[in-house]
């Protein structure tokens, strides 16, 4: 069976970060399943029709939309870290003590290897370097990821008795919620089609971020899973306004000119030749179960 592992920061980020892509390959009869982070603990009641959540409460409402969320995408499982939400912040040094921040790399790292060996997936689904954008817990998501996947299949690793065998994960994405080739043509079609486009500032104010930007390492055609996407937002009601920013982008026009997800390859233990259209693209190449994980041959690092 084909095994997708994604890991996100907070409640909502699997919703926001590729939900249509994952939602499709439950579909198509992969085992999907969900690592979350943090709790969300931090957030704001950002839908202004929705009630005011006391912040005593935030943890378990959050816990609540997240399960709707994940059913509605297809996950198989969820597991949940339970490290506290550090809140938005640029200023590292202003990050809570006590938040997943301040979490110590390994302890997190071990406690999400154990959930690898558990799940035995072939292909993990996190963030890039930065986050993706500078949220502390984005960063921190993957830090430890890396180094979680780096335990999961070291034998001598001590992650205790009951962890199960080690487990080497074939390839390794980082989502690209924003690529410079989905913003462009999203918002040249939307102001072609007389509309206004929610990327206009975007462009203006950062420019430099969109210019010269390579074409991702691989777009999923998901088109016909975006109403499940949008479908897992609003199931967190407290974070997502249906008349927000996720539903300025006319769907048809979305669907017509950008109908895909697009990922950056952080490893991957098979050649990649072009944009690839299948996270699991050339697993078929070698075994996809073995005793001692995976061949390390053909491996790839994104920074190699």
């Amino acid at each position: 069976m084909k095994r997708l592992l994604t890991v996100h920061a907070h409640p909502d980020d699997e919703s926001s970060k590729g939900a249509a892509t994952t939602a499709r390959y439950a579909d198509e009869g992969a085992e999907v399943v969900l690592v979350t982070c943090t709790g969300g603990e931090a957030g704001d009641v950002l839908n202004p029709s929705c009630d005011p959540v006391p912040p005593e409460r935030m943890t378990e409402v959050r816990r609540v939309e997240l399960e709707a969320a994940a059913a509605v995408i297809g996950f198989a499982r969820v597991h949940q870290l339970g490290y506290i939400d550090s809140g938005w912040t640029e200023d590292l040094a202003t990050v809570p003590l006590g938040t997943f921040w301040h979490v110590p790399i390994d302890e997190a790292a071990a406690r999400l290897a154990r959930i690898v060996r558990e799940e035995r997936p072939q292909v993990v689904m996190t963030y890039p370097e930065d986050g993706g954008y500078p949220h502390p817990d984005h960063i921190r998501t993957h830090d430890v990821t890396v180094a979680a996947l780096a335990l999961a299949e070291d034998p001598d690793a001590d992650l205790g008795d009951d962890a199960g065998d080690p487990w080497h994960v074939a390839k390794v994405y980082a989502s690209a919620a924003f690529p410079a080739e989905r913003l462009t043509a999203l918002h040249e079609a939307i102001v072609a089609a007389g509309q206004e486009s929610p990327f206009e500032r975007w462009l203006e104010d950062r420019p430099e971020r969109f210019q010269d930007e390579p074409p991702p390492d691989a777009r999923i055609h998901c088109a016909d899973w975006f109403d499940r996407r949008d479908a897992a937002l609003t199931s967190h009601v407290t974070q997502i306004d249906p008349e927000g920013f996720w539903f300025k982008i006319p769907r048809d026009i979305e669907a017509e000119v950008y109908p895909y997800e697009s990922y950056r390859i952080l490893r991957s233990d098979v050649p990649v030749d072009g944009v690839e259209g299948d996270l699991f693209a050339g697993l078929d190449l070698i075994a996809l179960e073995g005793s001692g994980g995976w061949p390390q041959g053909a491996r790839r690092d994104a920074a190699s």
